[in-house]
């Protein structure tokens, strides 16, 4: 057969119409809009705002939460707070009620570890800040606050803090004109605090050209090889009507079949004067990266905070993204659980506030190679400010905290656990309120030490700091307990797991060790079921399968002894 003779561009032309084919088969829910206009992102918006908590510690892939939210990020702003806070005071400048904000809460942990700290700072230096402190819990989704306030996660400090629902792109409309801020100047907050929060706020991903500008627009559509009427009494067609409409019912209803949809990405011509901030990002554009991501609603929202901020306070941003811009950026958006976010593109902002001259931008020595960036924003910020700034956030002083931890677990890989011991008391001096550095010492101390009384005093003494928002902790109480012989009080620990993480597949998975020891085959094979059904990532299916042959065998040898006694 003789060869085709095909010219490049046909050959290239064929393959592209190949590729059109074999996405055209496939069923639109929603065509192509921008990222933040798509079913994608206002799904993922609506789903933070309706599960509330349960996003971060309830869900078979929660968000992560723990970097934020582990003491160490709480104790650090409550530093550099405590520095600003004794700076204007010895100016005279302090106002007699210190506000600070947190927009967007989470589990609100780094509020409740702020407030410790800052009480301990307060009470070492015999200062009355801490008593004039309101704290603003503030969040955009009803069901995060109500969480909070639900598991008692601030009840450590009762009359320090308030909550508030606040959306962050109209914090300047709202937080001002509140009752309760309208004693206070026009710029009430001394600090507010960003975590892990402008990332989910809109933004496009543009590709500037000499003539023309493109956005990343998303399609979305029926996931291949799924049949819908599996899954779902709707049809392709009212998928199509729910998606154009706004009611909250219909985006709850396409909410619960998400998992069904799959998004295609293109890059779409987009009218330049149309974006927002248009001139700006051109100009940053022509400068620095024609491929970039534009974080308007990170702008947006800054923009209103900071007239709102004293001009001695400061804006904390503690966030992931690009730290540096190359010629060629491309940034890429990220699904946690059902939620979409973007990574700030931290060169962009800097250039729209700090080299502008809005405010002053400060940037800690050595962030760049860290996963999560720490910003500060403030007009006119004290020395002392900036040198605690310095300090708390550089490079070296995470380096500091992590060298013994990495020490720790170096050497209990060799087995040389008396020094590795050594390095986690070092550890935990440094962290004293670490809870997630307790779970893993009361691991080591059950397991690898041999000394579940030990594993378990420090298990609970993490449990006094994070109660509510952990499974791991509960599961880890549970090997304590069950190293120790506690039958009974190891099943109540791993149900408390359970009860914290209704999708949690270890503490099922320790529950069947429990039911087994105790001769409850039965109720042991009825939570291996639950954990192989929960088990999603597959991760835990090798020793859910080994014991379920495990308990098996034990309940057939059973039924042959029952039976042989029944014969006789």
């Amino acid at each position: 057969m003789p060869a085709t003779n095909l010219s490049q561009p046909s050959f290239a032309a064929i393959a592209e119409q190949v590729l059109s084919h074999a996405q055209s088969g496939r069923d639109i829910i929603q065509d192509f809009v921008p990222l933040a206009a798509s079913l994608e992102w206002e799904l993922g918006q609506q789903y933070l705002r309706e599960r509330g908590n349960k996003a971060f510690i309830g869900d078979s892939s929660p968000i992560p939460f723990v970097i934020n939210n582990d003491g160490t990020l709480s104790r650090n702003a409550a530093e550099v707070f405590y520095a600003s806070v004794a700076a204007s005071d010895a100016e005279g400048t302090l106002e007699p009620e210190i506000f600070v904000l947190e927009l967007g809460i989470g589990v609100g942990l780094f509020a409740r570890f702020f407030l410790d700290h800052f009480q301990e700072l307060c009470a070492r230096h015999k200062t009355n800040y801490y008593r004039r402190l309101c704290y603003v819990a503030a969040d955009r989704s009803e069901r995060m606050l109500l969480d909070v306030l639900r598991h008692g996660v601030l009840g450590n400090h009762p009359g320090r803090y308030l909550v508030r629902q606040v959306d962050a792109l109209k914090a300047g409309e709202a937080l001002p004109f509140d009752a309760r801020f309208r004693g206070a100047t026009g710029k009430p907050f001394r600090a507010v605090f960003l975590n892990y929060l402008l990332d989910c706020l809109p933004a496009a991903m543009l590709r500037v050209g000499d003539d023309d500008v493109k956005q990343l627009c998303v399609r979305t559509c029926v996931a291949r090889n799924v049949n819908l009427s599996e899954y779902t009494n709707m049809t392709v067609k009212q998928l199509q009507e729910r998606a154009k409409s706004s009611e909250p019912r219909a985006r709850q209803e396409l909410l619960e079949v998400y998992g069904l949809f799959a998004s295609e990405y293109d890059y779409r011509s987009v009218e330049a004067k149309k974006l927002p901030y248009a001139a700006f990002v051109l100009e940053f554009a022509r400068r620095h990266s024609k491929n970039m991501l534009h974080s308007y609603g990170a702008i947006q929202s800054l923009t209103q905070l900071l007239d709102i901020v004293n001009d001695h306070g400061f804006i904390l941003i503690n966030d992931y993204g690009h730290a540096r811009t190359t010629r060629e950026e491309d940034f890429e958006h990220q699904r946690f659980s059902y939620a979409t976010a973007l990574g700030l593109n931290f060169p962009l902002l800097k250039a729209y506030f700090g080299d502008a001259g809005k405010c002053q931008w400060l940037e800690p020595s050595g962030d760049d190679e860290r996963g999560i960036h720490t910003r500060l924003m403030s007009k006119q910020p004290s020395y002392n400010l900036r040198i605690r700034f310095s300090e708390v956030f550089s490079k070296a002083a995470f380096e500091a905290l992590e060298d013994p931890i990495k020490k720790a677990r170096t050497l209990t890989q060799y087995g040389r656990f008396e020094l590795a011991s050594s390095y986690y008391r070092e550890a935990l001096n440094l962290q004293p309120r670490n809870w997630v550095l307790m779970n893993e010492i009361s691991s080591f101390w059950t397991f690898q030490m041999r000394d579940p009384k030990s594993g378990l005093e420090m298990a609970k003494l993490a449990l006094t700091l994070n109660p509510t928002c952990s499974a791991e902790l509960w599961n880890t109480l549970g090997d304590a307990l069950y190293e120790s012989g506690r039958t009974g009080e190891a099943y109540s620990a791993y149900l408390r797991a359970t009860s914290v993480n209704d999708s949690d597949v270890r503490s099922r998975y320790n529950l069947a060790w429990v039911c087994t020891r105790a001769k409850k085959y039965p109720a042991a094979l009825k939570f291996i079921a639950e954990a192989f059904a929960l088990d999603k990532t597959g991760q835990m299916r090798d020793r859910l399968a080994q014991k379920l042959n495990e308990v098996l065998a034990k309940l057939t040898q059973r039924h042959q002894q029952e039976y042989l006694l029944l014969i006789n």
